[in-house]
């Protein structure tokens, strides 16, 4: 007499499981991609507006002006908004880090889409000793690496030094910049 029973799958008990696995996988994967571009801005965005804040608020409460800028291998502002943005004391205004004391937060380049800055003529943002930004206005945009313009934000630095983040006003899911235009990843 036999006393082991055979265990497994049939091969119709095998296909069904692998289909209902395929239209799962066919609903969660896009679902994974949105989950993605809203955590990677949300990272991006809170680093910076935290950034921004503390940079405006050290400007106030110590009565000395702060620099934000992105910070090249000299320790001085660069150009290249993808290297590591820092919040810096800059009483004497020479835009550079001659001592780490002088240094509030120091934003690490993010890993999640790309951030543009658009910032006039100059390469920083200065925030005086009355957190005001007069001079050096501009903004954050942030594009998802799909460059899907629906996940793409702005943030406005105003006159006060305050950042404001851009909101979708017409209702057609894409912020709009202080022009009314909508935010667009194309091409930058």
């Amino acid at each position: 007499m036999n006393n082991y029973s055979k265990s497994g799958f049939t091969l119709v008990e095998l296909s069904v499981v692998l289909a209902i696995s395929a239209i799962i996988l066919a609903f969660a994967i896009p679902g994974t991609a949105n989950l993605l571009n809203h955590s990677g801005r949300h990272t991006a965005l809170s680093d910076l507006i935290a950034t921004l804040n503390l940079a405006r608020n050290t400007a106030i409460n110590e009565q000395t002006t702060v620099t934000l800028c992105a910070i090249g291998n000299d320790s001085k502002c660069a150009n290249d908004w993808s290297l590591p943005i820092v919040a810096f004391r800059d009483p004497t205004r020479s835009k550079q880090i001659k001592h780490d004391s002088q240094i509030v937060r120091v934003m690490h380049p993010i890993e999640t889409g790309r951030l543009v800055v658009r910032s006039g003529i100059h390469n920083y943002f200065r925030f005086q000793s009355s957190g005001w930004s007069r001079g050096t206005l501009g903004h954050f945009i942030w594009c998802p690496d799909s460059d899907d313009n629906h996940y793409a934000a702005q943030v406005r630095i105003n006159m006060g030094g305050r950042p404001q983040m851009a909101r979708d006003y017409d209702g057609d899911g894409v912020v709009e910049d202080a022009s009314g235009d909508p935010v667009t990843c194309e091409g930058i």
